[in-house]
């Protein structure tokens, strides 16, 4: 096999191909480099642009252009915004979607979780076939499993002390459902939920509590609401009654009418009360004529019953009622005499005393009947509001304890549903660590099946490199045998003729194998001397010896390709036994994972406010690394740490006093010390104390010479200043007018850019009516970059009017505080190296700086 001789084969055309691949090459980088650049061209663009608008953001309201000023490609932002659009269409008819799902959901949830409920608004569901007939078989085999129980033998030791703890524990309360009485007799304990079927069982049990929770505490509400039913009734009994008393004393008083709300009665709310609804009933013309109807006989049956004459007798008879009331003692009045209005007391006669006397004495025996009949029906309405008062506290007292038996009744089916969800969890745990463990051990055997394929591969293939190996070596002996014999098939000729023709010999051909082969076996190459049957000969040998060298070659490259393969075979064998190991070792952990996970039960106990000492750091306590105590360890162990606190206490008091006083006694001994130390620097200075010739002046002087020199220095000093001043004035009222020049000179060269850029505007408005005219698909690059440096130009002249105007105003800022600083100041002028020494104040020396400099 001739593997050059193949790889060096060219198909027609190909040199031609090749060359117009490598045009087409350079004409991709070339358009590589083109299409970078304007990558980064456009890239720059887009940040100019962006900053453009960011910086257009922050300009007030009238300079500020609108964002559509900003677009270079008005098409392509006309299809973005179409695109746009449709995907909002899009999203719009998704959510369209949505809201009609939701709805559908809404029906099914109202089919499933309202209508289906046999108490509406109580959340008892109506129980199914089903749950009743798995509660009924729990039952039995629960009744099966308490029958085959046997007394547990007696226990000692270690046996007997952890059996105590076992009884203890389970003798905590789980849940309220067994304060409430409310327990079913046959539920398993929860130290022994060891089977899956035990705790499926355990489940049934408990949705039977939470049933029977639910039914007793509804059943507790039938008798409130009837209770509640009733006593309204009661009540606007006893406020009639109240209310006719009311009337008969003449008082006006509101009273309390309870009634049950839309909570307590719930079908009211799919009942619509005419009054309820506002706008005017639409009436079809059939029914419309048929109230017309109605509305006339009704007319007629009152004007038959307006003529009946009869009856009209018996209500003026009557006085409208069938029943005549006894008049009240409360409106009864005595007759007055006649005489007492007649004429005046002094003509009264014996009899006509006597008769007002009685009459009086009348009037007062009606009043005193009177005010006791009015205390009587005032104790009466007292009472019946009293027994008002009292059955509302009463109805509000079993409210009260109905509301802490719900409280109760919510947290025990949270507790039952809590253990339910455990249990579930439990057995959907157990469940995917079984399926987990077959598929490991699945996998794993198809893992080792592999594993025994691959390594009986890996052998065969072993024993073929190793034969190929062998066979390789006997050709590489087979050549070298033909190197070393080469002389002995020319032993005849001359020694230089042989060494000639080897050196010919160990020539290899260069390019075409064939036709350097033949170049090579041609006579020209022929050494002088040597015949033609030589030539032929030597041609035939170094044949030999070359497809000898070329065979070895190619076996060489197959045996090294073999031999990789098979070290890459014998890594992948490794590799798989590695991976069934290590799959093993899970699978291991696994089965340990299992195991702790079943024996590791989960309880639930309720446990007393206070008795709980876990950090709450979040809303619901860690207890992952919780021990459960009896409490008298801990209070013992309380016990303990006290007393040793308390020993430690005084310990510790003890020692502060012993340290206090070494702390006293060394402060004394320094104080002392510092105290010595000061007296002897007093002594020091006073003995080293000179005066000099100031202080013997200053001492020698009086105060009045001593003010007098310093008030005319003070004067020359500001006369100095004054002169100082009205300089600086000068010289900064010069400026200023230089600076206004200035100012002139710039608001004339605005004035001057503004024109110019008014005629940009104009020009930029006439370039891209010509643009939206006449624009092509060729051009549209070329308009785009000039409407690109048209912007720059624009806003370039505008940063330079900027800039211009931040000089300004800052020329204008520095003339005024150079006018300011030049107050007048009354601090004289010290040289550089005492300003500092002197302790003058930073504004003064730089006042004063300032004045030196400028009056150099």
């Amino acid at each position: 096999m001739d593997f050059t001789a193949e790889s060096r084969q060219e198909s027609p055309g190909g040199p031609e191909t090749a060359q117009e691949s490598e045009v087409l090459r350079e004409e991709d980088m070339k358009d590589y480099e083109t299409k970078k650049r304007l990558t980064e061209k456009m890239e720059e663009i887009r940040h100019v642009i962006q900053e453009m608008i960011r910086e257009n953001e922050s300009v007030p309201e009238m300079e500020r252009l609108e964002l559509k000023e900003f677009n270079v490609d008005d098409e392509k932002q006309r299809r973005h915004d179409v695109m746009m659009e449709e995907e909002v269409a899009t999203v719009r008819e998704k959510i369209q979607m949505e809201i009609l799902e939701r709805c559908y959901l809404r029906d099914l949830l109202k089919r499933d979780c309202w209508d289906s409920l046999q108490v509406k608004d109580r959340a008892v569901k109506e129980r199914p076939q089903k749950e009743l007939d798995d509660l009924k078989r729990v039952e039995n085999i629960r009744k099966r499993e308490l029958a085959a129980d046997v007394t547990p033998q007696p226990k000692v030791g270690a046996d007997q002390q952890a059996e105590e703890v076992f009884e203890a524990l389970s003798a905590v309360a789980s849940s309220y459902s067994a304060e409430l009485e409310l327990s079913h007799p046959h539920l398993y304990d929860q130290f022994s939920l060891r089977i899956t079927e035990q705790k499926r069982n355990q489940i049934v049990l408990l949705q039977d509590v939470i049933y029977r929770v639910k039914v007793a505490l509804n059943t507790k509400f039938d008798g409130v609401y009837k209770q509640k039913v009733q006593e309204i009734a009661r009540v606007k009994e006893r406020n009639k009654q109240v209310k006719e008393l009311l009337d008969e004393l003449e008082v006006a008083e509101d009273l309390w009418e309870p009634s049950l709300n839309d909570r307590e009665v719930p079908e009211r709310v799919f009942i619509v009360d005419h009054s309820e609804i506002r706008a005017e009933k639409y009436l079809t013309p059939e029914q419309q004529e048929e109230e017309d109807q109605k509305r006339l006989e009704e007319q007629k049956r009152l004007a038959a019953k307006s003529d009946n004459v009869r009856g009209r007798a018996l209500d003026d008879m009557m006085e409208g009622v069938l029943e005549v009331k006894k008049d009240s003692i409360l409106k009864s009045e005595v007759p007055q005499p006649e005489f007492v209005l007649a004429k005046p007391d002094n003509q009264w006669t014996e009899e006509e005393k006597k008769l007002f006397k009685e009459y009086d004495k009348k009037v007062k025996e009606l009043d005193t009947e009177k005010d006791k009949y009015r205390k009587s029906l005032e104790n009466e309405i007292k009472s019946l509001q009293k027994a008002t008062k009292d059955a509302t506290e009463r109805f509000d007292d079993g409210l009260k304890k109905l509301f802490e038996r719900k409280i109760k009744s919510d947290m025990a089916i949270c507790q039952e549903e809590l253990k339910i969800k455990i249990l579930s969890y439990s057995i959907l745990m157990e469940e995917v660590m079984g399926i987990d463990e077959k598929e490991h051990q699945s996998k794993l055997g198809q893992m080792e099946a592999n594993k025994k394929k691959m390594g009986e591969e890996l052998q065969k293939f072993q024993k073929e490199v190793e034969f190929f190996h062998e066979s390789f070596d006997n050709i590489v002996t087979e050549d070298k045998a033909l190197d070393k014999e080469f002389r002995k098939e020319f032993s005849g000729l001359h020694k230089a003729m042989v060494d000639q023709l080897y050196k010919l010999f160990k020539r290899r051909p260069r390019g075409p194998k064939k036709n350097a082969m033949e170049e090579l076996d041609a006579p020209k190459n022929m050494p002088e001397g040597a015949n033609a049957t030589v030539w032929e000969k030597f041609c035939h040998v170094r044949k030999t010896k070359i497809d000898s060298e070329h065979n070895i070659k190619v076996k060489a490259s197959l045996l090294a390709e073999m031999q990789a393969t098979l070290h890459q075979k014998q890594e992948e064998n490794q590799a798989a036994q590695q991976d069934i190991e290590h799959f093993k070792e899970q699978l291991e952990n696994m089965c340990k994972e299992k195991q702790h996970f079943l024996t590791d039960i989960m309880v639930q106990f309720l446990l007393k406010q206070g008795q709980v000492e876990v950090i709450n750091a979040d809303f619901i306590p860690d207890y992952s690394d919780s021990v459960l105590l009896h409490r008298t360890v801990v209070e013992n162990l309380n016990q303990t740490i006290m007393n040793l606190g308390e020993q430690k206490i005084a310990m510790l008091m003890q020692t502060k006093d012993f340290r206090k006083g070494i702390i006293q006694v060394e402060w004394d001994n320094t104080m002392r010390r510092m105290q010595i130390e000061d007296l002897k620097n007093k002594e020091r200075d006073i003995q080293k104390l000179r005066l000099t010739e100031d202080h013997k002046e200053y001492l020698k002087s009086d105060s009045d010479s001593r003010v007098c020199k310093q008030a005319t220095s003070m004067k020359e000093a500001l006369a100095m200043q004054q002169k100082t001043y009205l300089k600086d004035v000068k010289h900064r009222k010069e400026k200023i007018r230089n600076l206004g020049s200035k100012a002139a000179m710039k608001e004339q060269k605005n004035a001057a850019l503004d024109k110019q850029i008014q005629d940009m505007h104009v020009t930029v408005s006439q370039m891209r009516h010509i643009y939206e005219a006449s624009a092509m698909e060729e051009n549209e690059a070329a308009n785009i970059e000039q409407r690109y440096q048209e912007v720059l130009l624009l806003r370039k002249l505008k940063d330079t009017a900027k800039v211009q105007m931040e000089k300004l105003a800052f020329l204008g800022a520095e003339a005024e505080r150079l006018g300011m600083r030049n107050i007048p100041s009354l601090v004289q002028s010290k040289p550089n190296d005492q300003r500092r020494d002197e302790g003058l104040h930073p504004w003064v020396w730089r006042q004063a700086s300032a004045r030196r400099l400028l009056s150099g």
